[in-house]
């Protein structure tokens, strides 16, 4: 199979890999999400809610696709330069956290946090399972 051929066979089995890496975020989200509001590790919950996690989850893991996606038909490395993407935008990804936090009153800074730790999973799913290589190797 020439390089042409296997980066088309990636594409057609991206949908699948997707739809497999959003599934297990959102368990591992949701999952989060139930301990850390039935142990009462946020002393607010207005925005830490489960459709909210839901929502934001699926949007996280469908643009980290549709990068992916436009990656592999534009970057000679693009599981590389996924990986490399993902890291920069797992760490702008806590900024809206972080605003929340110091802007809205009802919202706590354990709030905030358990907000941004809700971002470290998808963002692990979405580079193990997206790139045909794992973590860009």
């Amino acid at each position: 199979m020439n390089a042409h051929s296997q980066r088309s066979a990636n594409t057609l089995r991206l949908p699948i890999r997707a739809a497999g890496a959003i599934g297990i975020a959102l368990v591992v989200n949701l999952a989060l999400s139930w301990i850390t509001l039935r142990l009462g590790l946020v002393a607010s919950t207005e925005f830490f809610r489960y459709p909210a996690v839901v929502v934001w989850t699926i949007i996280g893991m469908g643009g980290a696709t549709l990068v992916y996606g436009t990656l592999t038909r534009r970057s000679a490395t693009p599981d590389r330069t996924f990986v490399r993407i993902a890291a920069v935008v797992l760490v702008l990804s806590f900024a809206p956290d972080i605003g929340l936090g110091l802007t809205v009153d009802a919202v706590t800074a354990s709030e905030a946090i358990g907000l941004m730790v809700l971002h470290v999973p998808p963002a692990v799913v979405s580079v193990l399972a997206l790139p045909t290589t794992p973590l860009g190797r």
